[in-house]
């Protein structure tokens, strides 16, 4: 049995995605932004990359198989890594793929017989909830998913329309750089933490800037993560014009959600936290995210140098968090999120 771009509901199966498209040779990408926002992204290769790449995204299914294949075919990368990271009844089971991209082979499988879980054995029609999380830097397109001849599998979509939306908005960091397993990334442990939806939106490289804020897209956050300035700080010239576009940002995100409730993470530490840039040193930006996104009543600040030990041992070059950091970084956020409900 073969659940592919044929299978009038296979859509459902997937989690975290905006959207599934149907590429041309039949393969299902699920994405992550809308078609706007897609053209914006196109202007430069290397945000076209990640943008593609499934951050965030996994496949969550009911079945009594005994096993899951995904039949996949790997593309572009952001990092030169593919993993997938299987967790059964919530319990996270192995994590499967490969370094580099280019040996990723054309089908991925994970047995689902694990007996010390929850005594699972081949042919015992035990059901079970199995959540696939995808590659989440590199672009990879689902050409099938296989369980089992004659198993059922039901999709979960139904019970995750009841659930609150969240939408993470951010850089590298955001996506998940650089953690080597998907579902150490801060939004997808926060999104499990909270028990709720979750969209990332977050690209390698980008800024405040509220072109990337599509009034269009039919997505209704309750809660939203802005993790911005590390880049703005490397990158602009000009402390005002950084405070104009940091203002425009929350003008546009705070009008078109009014009634989410929005985090405003300041830039967590980096190795180099003591080199003055064209704008200062590092503290001095998240002090002027601090003033700026704190005038907007629904922003509520959150201390980015309480997310990540400060320390170079959690982070893979001294900006982008290891999983042992990005660990730290969902267990905190979660706390201060906690203490502002």
């Amino acid at each position: 049995m073969l659940l592919d771009q044929k299978s009038g509901n296979v859509k459902k199966y997937f989690k975290n995605a905006y959207d599934v498209k149907i590429c041309d040779d039949g393969s299902l990408w699920p994405v992550r932004f809308s078609d706007k926002l897609f053209s914006e992204f196109h202007k430069e290769e290397s945000r076209r990359v990640r943008s593609y790449c499934p951050s965030g995204v996994g496949i969550e299914l009911v079945t009594d198989s005994s096993y899951i294949k995904l039949h996949v075919q790997a593309l572009a990368f952001a990092r030169n890594f593919a993993y997938f990271d299987l967790y059964i009844d919530d319990v996270f089971i192995e994590t499967v793929g490969a370094e580099p991209v280019k040996s990723l082979p054309d089908s991925v499988s994970f047995d689902l017989c694990r007996r010390h879980l929850n005594g699972k054995i081949k042919d015992d029609k035990k059901m079970q909830k199995v959540t696939i999380y995808l590659p989440h830097l590199a672009d990879v397109r689902i050409k099938a998913i296989e369980p089992e001849a004659g198993s059922i599998v039901e999709h979960c979509s139904d019970e995750a329309m009841h659930k609150k939306t969240m939408l993470c908005l951010g850089d590298s960091i955001t996506q998940g750089m650089t953690a080597k397993n998907p579902s150490s990334a801060y939004p997808v442990q926060l999104a499990r933490f909270l028990g709720i939806n979750m969209l990332n939106h977050g690209i390698g490289g980008d800024i405040f800037d509220e072109k990337i804020l599509d009034e269009d897209m039919n997505i209704k956050p309750d809660i939203i993560t802005v993790a911005y300035g590390i880049n703005d700080w490397y990158r602009f010239d000009s402390v005002d014009y950084f405070k104009k576009m940091c203002k425009s940002f929350f003008n546009k995100l705070t009008t078109l959600y009014p009634e989410a409730k929005i985090y405003a993470i300041t830039p967590v530490w980096c190795s180099s936290e003591g080199e003055p840039k064209a704008m200062g040193y590092l503290y001095e930006t998240r002090k002027e995210i601090e003033q700026i996104a704190g005038r907007f009543k629904s922003v509520h600040i959150i201390n980015g140098l309480k997310m990540v030990p400060n320390m170079p041992e959690y982070f893979v070059d001294g900006v982008h968090p290891n999983d042992l950091g990005f660990m730290h970084y969902g267990l905190n956020l979660l706390k201060e999120i906690q203490k502002r409900k």
